[in-house]
């Protein structure tokens, strides 16, 4: 029976692999051989799984054997499958079982349980891949050449035979693929300890980021059934997944040969045509695929290595002008298919990804010839040694045009109903996804120009380079370009070349998003109330169409002209066409109230315009300015270039494109007593505030020593009246805009707080903050807002507040003054007035009270927020004259936890936010360190007998530990400044011991006020670690001399939790924090500690060893975090040595003789290196109050050596 036979042959498997000490190698191979046989003889009559289960289990047997077999028994293995494979009968043995075999040896997830260390699968794979792997690779290559050929000699003919390559599972193209994913093993000591500790989490979750298709299935994970192998799953993990593996330079001469790479894109065409599987097996074309976009992205220095014949350029040239004639091939063929059906969804995202991989693959290797004194540019050789490079450029741009193109004509047909319900977007469509991957690819290419085009201006202003000469890698088809091309002029062509296909891109990517504003108001007409606010709810288009929208301002950037041209003209037409909307529905009111003004028709007709307006200002904002909070951002090259060439102000559509957005805004914020106001659109006025925010600190009170030349236009229109601008006078205007929205959106919360958020970028450039302070505008203004305030969502006052205060630094000391009293009234009103009431105490808990009380708080703490060196004393102040409002609140509200919270909020800020070196003498700071201990008591004895009432992952409860907890460790950084611990302060006795004291019981009161599975929870967990970190590096006597033994024991329990824990931050703090402690308690010692501390140390210490010594022999670990882990792991060992050697003791137990004598050579040589280790005795000879803990970097050879040798032989599968 075929599952009686299954079975039998599972069992042959589970006893070889178990009892293979007893059957010996010779038993092994015989058995294998045998069974070999059996399948080439059998292979028809048995059933294909149990003919594939046997197959597999002569993998298994050939891989357990691979270690003990010599070279010549391995190769004739080898040998054997490739004449079988040559051979190719139908069911070819050879192939199945090649193929399980690089399953087993390549150690990923399909890899079998062989309870065998580390390094038997580790050897294996070595030795498999120097040789063996190419042979099966080579012989499947043939088979493939083969099947080609009949396939292209019987087309139209049908097969004869009943048993054709349909029925096989496994397939010689199959192979390949597998091979073309091999990771290869590395010499490298780095890559080798990624292999044995399974990689680095940091960068398995990078690396994905930057895969294409956008969670498409990777290449090489295409058997149905298999499983997806996660990061960390695999012993022998690929370093770089979703690259081209790097080949060694063996594979040279197969994987150059642009035969063989001719050969993947054959296949791919007679896949597709073998639509009865006469030749090919069914899936072939998806892996002809995958096969076609790894060899797209050959790259390294092995398989391109210099031969006797060829430069490194050369072969370079070569293969470039193969893969880019192929895949220009394919895309002409793409681009005659029709992108709405989801037939070509394989084709296209295959395509696009191989493109990609190519063009990003080029553009990492640097040439080796020399042209004229510089290394010539990877485009400059591919325009060099490629004919066609322009051709494919250009084809790959008419490919974008026709992505763009055909998802416009999506929407314009009915069939974009199906894909909302399916997709819930066009953009989440395959064919919006293949623009994505080739504008990644594009934006590759013109970086790559603009960086070099920077540094060639730059070296134009040093020394000017003579002469040409040609390094040792010229010659071939790249030294022959030296008389013909070089940088300067190919840049300078595709530069030429990008900025016309440029023109067609954004074109099409401005037509889409027109046809997409009309499709969303349609949408939005049908749509339920519901379904509206969910809508409403969605992250805003600036930011989920981030990619999309930087891409298009590099393209626009390249013809600024042009393109801002084009974007001016489609506001000004719109704004002009929604203008005629307007009036023509203000004529149909003043008709009388029988005419239907609002007719379903002009209502959609506004919003497809507000829509289409709020798309084109998006576009010109990330057109004429980049992204940037911390450092100072400048006007582009480009458009300040572009801007000065033109003759007249009215012609530069620079300045008339932020002049025409200004109007805009303008005219959506029309008066609320119009009868037209309701009509207006709150994201569009959104939208333009933004994009203000954006363009107004760039090009408004331009700082011209920033620049070697400025337009005249741009100073004109918005420079300062010294230099002869108007922008003070817009920047007033501006103002008013925000009054009118302040009055017409009232209820927009989003509006408002845009409206904040572009104020207080106004207030990070003084040149603009100052001129708003001396305005007319200004003052009014801030009446405006202290007088309405309550008017406005209680969520923006704190920010308001903020913004005001920050613009008001800048006034002059008298105004500066008179408006922090004013705002500072503001806040005193809500808080020492609602307090002060003799009924407080009776109303306290109604919740206008406490609203009112929140409401001030929110602006303190806005207030706060704004501090800098000309209001930091009066915020201090400020602070020291609500404190005892601030403990009154605390004892008042023992239950109601959003008061004592805020209060802590408004700790948190002023501890990071306030200087502290500021204040005038030490009495203040050890006022403001008392007033805070004050409040952490009061908060702490507020929260006693509640605890147990919240729930442990309620979102408000853990959002408050980590207030509490931000809070202390800023005033940890803040009051230690840049000293390197608290006894090397030049500062008194008395005002470090305040500090001290007051940092450790804020670590006492967030142990007391919250339980152990709140600490740790990933967000609560990342902020304790940092200021356990800070306390143990800053605070450790004082630690030592106030933490409580409970204190001590619940941080030691965290700290053990931090050991081997998920998030790499905590887990690299905790490392640093054990090796302070450790200094500290190895060098100083725990003799003048409490009896009960020391108990708790010992103990921490030992469960610490335990656990990090099984975690780094153990466990998949991030290669990054080894070397701290290991250090923690010495410093503990120093500590307690003979606990260290029980725990290797443990390990040794149940191992057989063998392993553990080789276990115990290698923790011996580790010691002994540790005794010959400078740095581990530098450290042991090292005193004074707080140790510096063992250099990392010397103990990083012996630790690896220990660490890497050890897991060899202890970690199994």
């Amino acid at each position: 029976m075929p599952t009686a036979k299954f079975f039998a042959l599972r069992g042959i498997k589970e006893s070889l692999v178990n009892g293979y000490a007893v059957i010996g190698l010779s038993e092994a191979i015989a058995l294998r051989d045998e069974l070999y046989q059996l399948a080439v003889s059998a292979s028809r009559q048995l059933e294909s799984f149990v003919l594939d289960s046997l197959c597999w289990v002569i993998a298994v047997i050939t891989k357990r054997a691979w270690i003990d077999s010599c070279e010549e028994q391995r190769a004739a293995f080898t040998r054997t499958l490739c004449e079988d494979i040559m051979i190719h009968s139908t069911p070819c043995i050879g192939l199945i079982t090649a193929t399980y075999l690089m399953d087993e040896i390549s150690g990923g997830s399909k890899c079998s349980e062989f309870n065998l260390p580390w390094e038997f699968h580790y050897m294996c794979k070595a030795s498999f891949e120097k040789t063996h792997l190419l042979f099966l690779f080579e012989a499947a290559l043939k088979v493939m050449h083969q099947q080609l050929q009949r396939s292209l000699t019987r087309q139209g003919t049908s097969p004869s035979g009943g048993h054709t390559i349909a029925y096989e599972r496994r397939s010689a193209l199959h192979a390949a693929e597998r091979a073309l994913n091999w990771a290869f093993t590395s010499p490298d000591a780095n890559k080798l300890a990624d292999s044995s500790f399974g990689g680095s989490m940091g960068a398995a979750a990078t690396d994905g980021a930057n895969d294409g298709a956008h969670g498409r299935a990777r290449a090489g994970d295409l058997d149905d059934g298999d499983d997806y192998e996660a990061p960390g799953q695999a012993i022998l993990d690929s370093d770089l997944q979703n690259r081209t593996p790097l080949f060694p330079s063996e594979w040279q001469t197969l994987l150059l040969d642009s035969s063989v790479l001719e050969l993947f894109f054959s296949i791919y065409e007679a896949t597709v045509s073998d639509q009865m599987h006469a030749y090919f097996s069914p899936g072939s074309s998806h892996i002809a695929l995958q096969c076609m976009i790894q060899i797209s992205g050959l790259r390294g220095k092995g398989i391109f290595a210099q031969t006797a014949t060829k430069s490194t350029d050369s072969l370079r040239a070569e293969y470039a002008n193969t893969i880019m004639q192929n895949q220009l091939r394919v895309l002409r063929h793409v681009c005659t298919m029709d992108f709405t059906n989801e037939a070509s969804e394989d084709l296209v995202v295959a395509t696009t990804q191989m493109i990609r991989r190519f063009i990003e693959a080029q553009l990492d290797e640097q040439p080796v010839t020399m042209v004229a004194g510089e290394r010539l540019h990877t485009l400059a050789l591919l325009a060099a040694g490629v004919p066609e490079t322009f051709d494919y450029f250009g084809e790959v741009s008419k490919f974008i045009c026709l992505l763009l193109r055909a998802a416009s004509g999506i929407l314009r047909s009915e069939d974009h109903h199906d894909i909302d319900e399916e997709f819930g977007d066009m953009d989440n469509y395959f064919v919006m996804q293949a623009f994505d991957e080739l504008a990644s690819a594009w934006t590759s290419i013109i970086n790559e120009i603009r960086e070099w085009g920077y540094l060639a201006e730059a070296s134009l202003e040093g020394p000017a380079k003579t002469g040409i000469s040609a390094g040792a890698g010229s010659g071939g088809a790249a030294g022959d370009a030296d008389a013909q091309m070089d940088n300067h002029k190919v840049l300078k062509s595709f530069t030429q070349f990008l900025t016309s296909t440029a023109y067609m891109i954004r074109s099409e990517y401005i037509q889409l998003r027109m046809l997409a504003c009309e499709d969303s108001a349609k949408e939005s007409s049908s749509r339920n109330d519901a379904q509206s606010i969910d809508h409403g709810l969605l992250a805003k288009d600036y930011i989920v169409y981030e990619d999309q929208l930087q891409f298009f301002a590099l393209l626009a950037r390249l013809d600024i002209r042009t393109s801002m041209d084009r974007l001016y003209e489609s506001l000004c037409s719109r704004c002009s066409a929604l203008q005629s909307e307007f009036s023509r529905l203000e004529n149909a009111m003043s008709n009388g109230p029988g005419a239907d003004a609002s007719d379903e028709t002009t209502q959609r007709s506004i919003d497809i315009l507000h829509e289409q307006i709020h798309w084109i200002v998006l576009l010109m904002g990330y057109t004429l300015a980049d992204s940037g909070n911390s450092e100072r951002v400048l006007i582009p090259a480009s458009v300040s270039e572009s801007s000065a060439v033109n003759h007249d102000i009215e012609h530069d559509y620079v300045v008339q494109g932020i002049m025409s957005i200004l109007k805009t805004l303008q005219f959506e914020l029309m008066s609320p007593s119009s009868i037209l106001a309701a009509y207006g659109s709150p994201l569009l006025v959104e939208t333009l505030f933004w994009t203000l925010r954006r363009i107004v600190p760039v090009y408004f009170m331009v700082d011209m020593s920033d620049y070697r030349q400025m337009s005249p236009h741009i100073v004109s229109a918005f420079g300062t009246p010294a230099d002869g601008g108007n922008g003070v006078a817009l920047i007033e205007s501006i103002l008013e805009f925000v009054r009118r929205a302040f009055d017409l959106w009232t209820g927009e919360e989003d509006v408002l707080q845009m409206c904040v958020d572009m104020l207080l970028a106004f207030s990070r450039r003084s040149s603009i903050a100052r001129p708003i302070t001396q305005s007319i505008k200004f003052s009014s203004l801030m009446l405006y807002f202290t007088s309405n305030i309550a008017r406005f969502p209680v969520s923006i006052h704190g920010s308001m507040v903020e913004a005001l205060a920050s613009l008001c630094s800048h006034s002059s000391s008298e105004d500066h003054e008179r408006a922090f009293l004013e705002l500072k009234s503001l806040i005193l009103m809500n808080i020492a007035q609602v307090v002060r009431d003799p009924a407080f105490g009776q109303h306290r808990d109604k919740s206008q009270i406490i609203g009112r009380l929140l409401d001030g708080l929110d602006m303190l703490d806005g207030i706060v927020a704004s501090a800098n060196f000309t209001n930091m004393h009066m915020i201090f102040d400020l602070l020291f004259e609500i404190q005892p409002f601030f403990e009154q609140m605390l004892s008042i509200y023992p239950r109601d936890q959003e008061v004592p919270c805020k209060i802590v909020q408004i700790v948190e800020s002023a501890a990071r936010y306030c200087d502290i070196s500021s204040l005038p003498d030490n009495e203040h700071m050890v006022r403001f360190s008392l007033n805070v201990r004050s409040m952490l008591q009061k908060y702490q004895q507020s929260q006693e007998g509640t605890m147990s009432a919240r729930p442990d992952t309620d979102m408000d409860t853990l959002s408050r530990i980590t207030t509490l907890t931000l809070a202390i460790s800023h005033l940890v950084r803040n009051e230690m400044g840049f000293a390197p611990n608290e006894l090397e302060r030049s500062i008194s006795r008395e005002m470090s011991d305040s500090f001290g004291e007051t940092e450790v019981y804020g670590l006492y009161c967030i142990h007391t006020t919250a339980t152990d599975t709140q600490l740790t929870t990933p967000t609560v967990m990342r902020v304790y670690m940092q200021l356990l970190s800070e306390l143990v590096q800053f605070r450790l006597p004082s630690l030592i001399r106030w933490l409580p033994a409970s204190t001590w024991q619940a941080a030691m329990s965290m700290l053990l939790a931090g050991i081997d824990n998920d998030i790499y931050d905590v887990e690299q703090r905790t490392y640093e924090t054990i090796n302070k402690l450790g200094a500290y308690i190895k060098v100083v010692g725990v003799q003048g500690i409490s009896p009960e501390v020391q108990q708790i140390f010992q103990q921490s210490i030992q469960l610490f060893l335990s656990k990090l010594f099984s975690a780094l022999l153990f466990s998949p670990f991030d290669s990054q975090l080894v070397e701290p882990a290991g250090t923690a792991l010495v410093m503990l060992g120093l500590i307690d040595s003979e606990y260290m050697r029980n725990c290797f003791q443990n390990i040794l137990q149940g191992k057989s003789a063998s392993i553990a004598e080789r276990l115990t050579a290698i923790y011996s040589n580790f010691n002994h290196g540790l005794e010959s280790c400078e740095a581990v005795q530098l450290f042991l000879r090292s005193s004074g109050p707080i140790p510096e803990p063992i250099d990392s970097i010397s103990l990083r050879q012996p630790l690896f050596e220990f660490l890497v040798s050890a897991r060899a032989v202890i970690r199994v599968k």
